[in-house]
């Protein structure tokens, strides 16, 4: 499983210069934290945050006795930045990335706001489909807020072995609800499935190589992203 989140930010340099700036906080030996930049290109970089953690650990032997030993762990964050919206990409991001979120900001002297790429997912869904070409199908939909009378709601989880938009119609109606999460499950040529979240997250997991769905992805994203809300 591979996992996927972007971010809305319109960086105010190139690339390139953008690669400059961020290579002034390359990460050292004893910093507590900083940047690798693995490969820039005109339109893109490639890069990975660092984050230098020490912490005790205490363990106690069979006697009553606590040993302590100090322990360092360097937790990286691989992202790509790029000149097309929406302009943040994070590779397996960990759940609190606000420390990189931070550090990207004082790159730029904190004149830049990054913010989650919001997304109609049944959009994005769309796109990837019918302009991307990623022949699928819906077997899962996820939506909550569902609201069943006045002050009560339920988070539904549709799922079927054919594609289940047209029976989550049929459940929502004329009711409020949120779109959360919807599952794709890939067509032949490709196996595996496309997991897409509204906070502009994706999850892949395929028997073949993904790489082939990556631009379609994000093309995907931000044509949605761009599109008027329905």
């Amino acid at each position: 499983m591979k996992r996927f989140r972007w971010f809305h930010v319109e960086w105010p340099t190139s690339i390139r210069t953008l690669a400059k700036r961020i290579h002034l906080y390359t990460f050292e030996g004893e910093s507590g934290h900083g940047f690798f930049i693995d490969r820039v290109r005109d339109d893109y970089l490639e890069a990975r945050y660092v984050e230098r953690i020490e912490y005790t650990d205490v363990v106690v032997d069979p006697f009553g006795k606590e040993l302590t030993f100090e322990r360092v762990e360097f937790r990286q964050t691989l992202f790509r930045a790029s000149s097309t919206a929406p302009g943040l990409e994070l590779i397996d991001p960990p759940r609190n990335v606000q420390a990189l979120m931070n550090r990207l900001s004082e790159t730029m002297d904190f004149e830049i706001a990054i913010t989650p790429a919001v997304v109609d997912v049944l959009l994005w869904s769309e796109v990837l489909q019918n302009v991307g070409g990623i022949s699928s199908v819906v077997d899962s939909l996820q939506i909550g807020a569902l609201e069943i009378e006045p002050g009560i709601v339920a988070k539904v989880v549709v799922k079927g072995d054919r594609d289940v938009r047209a029976s989550c119609t049929a459940l929502t109606q004329a009711r409020k609800f949120a779109t959360e999460k919807i599952q794709l499950r890939l067509a032949s040529p490709h196996r595996g499935t496309v997991v897409l979240s509204l906070g502009g997250s994706a999850a892949l997991s395929s028997e073949d190589s993904i790489e082939h769905l990556m631009q379609p992805l994000r093309t995907a994203l931000a044509n949605a992203m761009r599109a008027p809300k329905r």
